[in-house]
């Protein structure tokens, strides 16, 4: 039973299997799915990975019980993380789960009969979101992701996504980190070999090839306010590339959303490609 609960997860070979496959695909509807069932079994608000999720499992041909609002599940009757996952585990196929705690996907795999896919917990990580960053860098640069220079920008201390892709890019030779925060929002993980860490922008953008920019947390209590300009984004080398795991909140001017560096839409279209093979590996 193949559980999706962190980068570590996710060999090299698997990644580069998965995202041929992807490209190949590049989203159209099957029906390698037919007569599975995937729950959705979220305690955080969400909108793209749980309607990713859903779309991709549509797609190839199964269904979802869709439990985006635990409030209005027998949770709100005191029942149990344990038991909802065992409940649903009795019914489905394969079970994604989102929760506001740390190492909540790591006991719903300890409980549950069927594949859990760790949609986010806590401040910890984000590994599908993973795949699709992945993804998206690999695109964009020629099949490779060495040789980066990588500016992370915002929330890193509870951004689950910048920690997933910062254990993923670490792997790869000659990468280079640029940590851009506050101090009391900076990464609560040991620093990569070769990185540098700031709060002004300004320093390291015209030397960067991925710019990853993420929103102030606020419902984990951080209390920061910031925007990038439009001069500042168009100072970037015209070969980089921009991404967001959104939602965005105010950190991108919308009007840069045109600019061809602007990959953060393409992000979110690679999501269904990605998680259509994930999901067919997954139940399998």
């Amino acid at each position: 039973m193949l559980h999706i609960l962190s980068v570590n997860d996710l060999t090299d070979d698997f990644l580069y299997s998965l995202w041929s496959d992807a490209s190949k695909r590049k989203g159209k509807s099957n029906n390698s799915l037919k007569g599975k069932v995937l729950t959705n079994l979220f305690y955080e608000p969400s909108t793209r990975t749980s309607s990713s999720f859903y779309s991709a499992m549509s797609s190839c041909g199964g269904s979802v019980i869709p439990i985006n609002n635990v409030q209005f599940s027998s949770v709100a009757k005191g029942e149990s993380f344990e038991d909802t996952v065992m409940t649903m585990s009795a019914m489905s196929n394969a079970i994604v789960v989102r929760h506001p705690d740390n190492g909540a996907a790591d006991i719903a795999a300890k409980v549950s009969s069927v594949p859990i896919i760790n949609a986010g917990d806590g401040n910890s990580e984000h590994p599908t979101q993973t795949i699709i960053d992945g993804f998206t860098i690999y695109n964009f640069f020629n099949k490779k992701l060495s040789n980066l220079r990588v500016t992370l920008v915002g929330d890193l201390k509870n951004g689950r996504t910048v920690k997933s892709l910062v254990k993923l890019l670490n792997r790869f030779d000659n990468n280079h980190f640029n940590f851009v925060s506050p101090k009391n929002l900076s990464l609560s993980l040991d620093l990569p070999k070769s990185s540098y860490e700031t709060s002004d922008i300004n320093e390291v953008l015209k030397e960067t090839d991925v710019l990853y920019v993420t929103r102030v947390q606020k419902e984990r209590g951080s209390v920061h306010d910031y925007s990038l300009t439009l001069k500042q984004l168009e100072s970037l080398p015209e070969s980089s590339i921009v991404m967001h795991p959104f939602p965005r909140v105010n950190e991108i001017p919308v009007e840069f959303d045109k600019d061809r560096r602007a990959k953060y839409f393409e992000q979110i279209r690679y999501g269904l490609w990605c998680r259509q093979i994930l999901l067919e590996r997954v139940m399998k």
